[in-house]
């Protein structure tokens, strides 16, 4: 699936989710993402602004090598998108 961004965040709640006993901090996510969703605060890797994300990406997770970060399935958005 494609990213979208015409299913506002307000209308489904898109975004990553944080395994910080998982996470490594590399930092892999804040690098890769350009919307700003990661920061590091107090040197650890933390989802700051998760209404950022656009809605159906996920490649973060797909670099994040311990697998700490997940989403929800694509099958709840393309469900959201018909509702919307």
């Amino acid at each position: 699936m494609t990213p979208t961004t015409d299913v506002p965040n307000e209308q489904f709640e898109w975004g990553p989710v944080l395994d910080a006993a998982a996470c490594t901090d590399c930092g892999a996510c804040i690098d890769f993402c350009q919307n700003g969703v990661y920061e590091r605060v107090e040197g650890h890797v933390t989802v700051v602004h998760r209404s950022s994300c656009m809605a159906g990406c996920s490649h973060c997770a797909t670099l994040c090598e311990p697998g700490a970060l997940t989403f929800p399935s694509l099958d709840e958005l393309r469900a959201s998108r018909k509702k919307g």
